[in-house]
């Protein structure tokens, strides 16, 4: 309560002469921030000073729902209603002053009516925690909800949320791995929801199964970030020679992919404690690359996307595959769309003036940046999976 009355208490200095929001806002705004809602969202755009004070809304949300270390369990629900267990770990220690990479597992055999796999699933990669403080966080799947069903990425998503907004996570150290049917979830948001993500590590899995799911992969998706492939020989599930042709389309096609095998070893990752020393250099040298002046992205209908540089996007009618290509010439966003209405980009750049964009080969016009409203907030936060988000110029982009 303390917490929510502070939130009052600097809400009113930053809206001023505008309506308060309430004490309560802190705990809508943490409550939007895992499970986003329309309800939520329109009570928090109702605020007129909710831009202003996101930063102080959600410092109070943090406090709030500070997280304690040990191992703990919680039942979320998903962006379709459906609850599930999220299992996690943290250090022995936690300093509040100091961030922590985290590691979101995807467990493998989503075959399965339970909505409990991920209660402790996070243990495969403890080993981990013995050369690293880091938190380690496990979603739960089943063949109702598998890690390829848009379900299944809202809740790689809602993990990621849950865990920055209760714990001090490095927002450049965020890592994907998946063992089996996790996987092949990894290939999927690298696919479809990389920008927050500092690589993949799959192990045991076939990606070009996504295929049989009607779900194509995109190799300028899946290039924006390395994936670690890690295969067994004697793995009866998906053989061998198989996961070498997938590889070798990945290594054509420009993604950076680190393969290895261990061609005495079965379908799993009972051999794991071989693969440790190499996990622990990738923890070390991956990092969330630092936005790039340029957005090249294919948009995956039905799923949650969430590509580098653009926050919010609007698909046009139509069955054109949605795609969108910009790119800085002197002066001038040269913009390429197919399939799309409208786009929000954003770029490294501290200006906050009208830029010149050309879509489509048409003569270049003046684009002003977005206001700087709840909406957009809302967004960045969204698009960050960070409560504080940081905030940039952003531009809509608009196809004639």
């Amino acid at each position: 309560m303390r917490h929510l009355l502070l939130a009052g208490v600097l809400l009113l200095f930053f809206c001023q002469w505008q309506v308060a929001m309430p004490p309560e806002a802190a705990d809508q705004y943490a409550r939007w921030f895992v499970a986003p809602s329309s309800a939520l969202t329109d009570s928090l755009k109702s605020y007129k000073c909710f831009a202003a004070a996101q930063d102080s809304l959600a410092q109070v949300a943090r406090k709030a729902h500070e997280g304690r270390c040990g191992v703990f369990t919680a039942i979320l629900e998903d962006t379709f209603h459906s609850a599930y267990t999220l299992g996690w770990k943290t250090p022995a220690a936690i300093r509040r002053d100091t961030l922590y990479p985290l590691i979101v597992y995807l467990h493998g055999g989503t075959g399965t009516s339970k909505t409990t796999k991920g209660e402790i699933a996070y243990d495969m990669l403890s080993s981990l925690g013995d050369t690293f403080n880091l938190f380690l966080a496990s979603p739960s799947a089943n063949r109702e909800t598998p890690w390829w069903s848009p379900g299944g990425m809202s809740r790689v998503l809602q993990t990621v949320r849950f865990m920055t907004l209760c714990y001090p996570v490095n927002p450049d150290k965020i890592f994907l791995a998946g063992v089996s049917d996790g996987a092949t979830g990894c290939y999927l948001a690298a696919n479809t929801v990389c920008a927050p993500f500092a690589g993949f590590i799959a192990v045991s899995g076939y990606g070009a199964m996504l295929y049989s799911f009607g779900i194509k992969l995109h190799p300028q998706n899946l290039m924006q970030r390395p994936i670690l492939n890690i295969n067994a020989g004697n793995d009866r599930i998906y053989p061998f020679a198989e996961v070498m042709k997938f590889v070798a389309w990945l290594e054509n096609n420009g993604v950076p992919v680190e393969h290895r095998e261990y061609p005495e070893e079965n379908h799993g990752f009972d051999y794991r404690e071989k693969e440790y020393g190499n996990l622990a250099r990738l923890i070390r040298t991956w990092t969330r690359p630092e936005a790039q002046r340029s957005v090249s992205w294919t948009f995956v209908p039905g799923f949650p996307n969430v590509p580098p540089n653009c926050i919010t996007w609007e698909i046009a009618s139509g069955t054109e595959e949605p795609a969108i290509k910009a790119f800085w010439k002197d002066d001038t966003l040269q913009v390429s769309t197919k399939g799309l209405k409208s786009a929000l980009l954003t770029f490294p750049q501290k200006q906050n003036a009208a830029i010149f964009v050309s879509v489509n080969g048409s003569r270049p016009k003046s684009v002003r940046p977005a206001a700087a409203d709840a909406g957009l907030a809302l967004a960045f936060a969204l698009h960050q999976l960070l409560p504080q988000a940081a905030h940039q110029a952003a531009y809509r982009i608009t196809v004639p």
